[in-house]
């Protein structure tokens, strides 16, 4: 039995990142014996390539890893691993398992898997391997003649370190964009989060699990036991990163956790923390372990925003105290920002960069708001009628909402001011109250004029002169300091 992973990349366009799911899946098929290979789609999504991967390598089972930004892709991929390989294909990720009539309704699809996949795809292979019957398999969606069967979900997987530790030979590390270019080893403790926000889809699949023990950890020495390893194969890692929604959930967990990596690993490492997690307690832990970067999510800076529109409740003080922690305790830190939210305009926009100023973090992260089907944030838009027909690959493009607060001339206008003005506002701070007052609002006056719709129509350009595109910022930890590359 051989199984073909295929993951659809088009925002990279000659190597991707490492996909620690589908390694997951990878690593639960191996050791139970069946062959595995995998085929990262990037950029144009190159259908000559993929032709010639199927008729190489003759798979029984394509299971294809899809998000919302790709679903385009997909229709003409699914067709053509029929056509080639005959195999029975799959589609698993976070859109099917919360769209999966969606994905069913392509033709080439025969199953789709909804939640974790690793205990429905080993079932479905070891009864497609005796030409079983998989109609029934708990997690997948089969076709039954013109009719869907829809199983239901199995019991989520207790406890992670049960699972083999994420393929990184099948899924080829070595030519990974985090290893060749980033030089980092990726690795997850944990699967779940806590929070509720309305952009995200962790809500919705909590909701399908019925809320049950959704936040699993592995134990911290099954976690440092890999990175020990993975550091030790891949020489040429400079520093970690941890992927977890939220590293430090769990402060128990989180001691242990910063105890062994500071006793086994000689490098430095990233994490994900909510601002509500972040005191000087873990702060420290975090920087005697050898944590050089927290990544935050302000998203919104003007908290009337982010407690309606993103259901994030906290306040701006304690963002503030967040990143605050850890500058006291010398660790770097990056936030997360979303612009052109549901009815946010240029001055909201600018509440956010103003709160970036005066938190000061060491990278800036920029992404516009993109209504995810399933999420809390999608079913407002559509309600309110903000939804267009305008498609991207990343969040880093173009709203694909319609609405009159803020163009899509000013959108990308406040998107190409945005860093700029952060490092200007927060020069309000190192002066005299009221000359800092003074120039805030001067600053101010003249975002707005510079970003007034018929000013923007009769330049003829939505942005900065020159402004061509917005990248993805990628960065990398060398020597204790962050280093960009592209837009960051």
């Amino acid at each position: 039995m051989r199984v073909a992973f295929v993951y659809i990349d088009p925002s990279y366009k000659t190597m991707g990142p490492f996909h620690i799911g589908i390694s997951s899946l990878i690593a639960c098929l191996r050791r139970a014996g069946y062959e595995c290979s995998f085929f990262h789609l990037l950029g144009d999504v190159p259908t000559d390539a993929f032709a010639a991967f199927l008729q190489r390598d003759r798979p029984d089972v394509v299971a294809f890893s899809v998000t919302t930004n790709v679903m385009p892709h997909l229709p003409p991929l699914a067709s053509l691993a029929k056509r080639q390989s005959g195999a029975t294909t799959v589609c698993g990720g976070v859109h099917p398992t919360l769209r999966p009539d969606e994905v069913m309704a392509i033709d080439g699809i025969d199953a789709v898997c909804i939640g974790e996949g690793e205990g429905a795809l080993l079932d479905q292979c070891r009864r497609l391997e005796t030409n079983g019957d998989i109609s029934d398999i708990p997690n997948l969606w089969t076709r039954d003649g013109d009719k869907v069967r829809r199983n239901p979900l199995r019991p989520l997987c207790r406890d992670l370190d049960d699972l083999p530790v994420p393929d990184r030979e099948v899924f080829p590390y070595a030519e990974c964009f985090d290893l060749r270019f980033l030089r980092r080893g990726v690795f997850m403790a944990s699967r779940g989060c806590p929070y509720n926000c309305a952009y995200c889809c962790s809500p919705t699949v909590k909701q399908l699990y019925g809320g049950r023990k959704y936040i699993r950890f592995r134990s911290p020495e099954h976690l440092i036991d890999e990175v020990a390893k993975v550091t030790a194969d891949f020489p040429e890692i400079e520093y970690n990163v941890f992927h977890d929604d939220l590293l430090p959930m769990d402060k128990v967990w989180f001691e242990r956790f910063a105890r062994l990596y500071r006793q086994r690993i000689a490098l430095p490492f990233e994490m994900n923390c909510h601002p509500g997690l972040m005191d000087a307690d873990t702060a420290r832990m975090a920087r005697e372990a050898g944590c050089l970067l927290v990544r935050f999510g302000i998203e919104s800076g003007n908290e009337h925003l982010r407690r309606k529109m993103l259901s994030r409740h906290i306040s701006d003080q304690r963002i503030i105290d967040a990143f605050r922690c850890c500058d006291d305790a010398g660790i770097q830190t990056l936030s997360y920002n979303m612009i052109g939210l549901p009815h946010e305009t240029r001055s909201q926009v600018l509440d956010t960069v103003k709160l970036n100023a005066r938190v000061k973090p060491r990278m800036v992260h920029v992404s516009t708001f993109y209504p995810y089907p399933g999420t809390e944030a999608y079913e407002m838009c559509r309600r309110e009628g903000l939804l267009s027909q305008r498609h991207t690959d990343t969040y880093y493009e173009d709203s694909v909402l319609q609405q009159r607060s803020i163009s899509s001339d000013q959108l990308r206008s406040m998107r190409g001011l945005f860093k700029p003005l952060v490092r200007l506002y927060s020069r309000c701070d190192t002066m005299p109250k009221p000359a800092g007052k003074l120039l805030e609002k001067a600053i101010d006056l003249w975002v707005l004029a510079r970003t007034d719709r018929r000013l923007l129509r009769l330049a003829g350009r939505g942005g900065l002169q020159g402004e061509a595109k917005h990248d993805e910022p990628v960065y990398i930890l060398k020597g204790g300091e962050v280093r960009y590359w592209g837009s960051g």
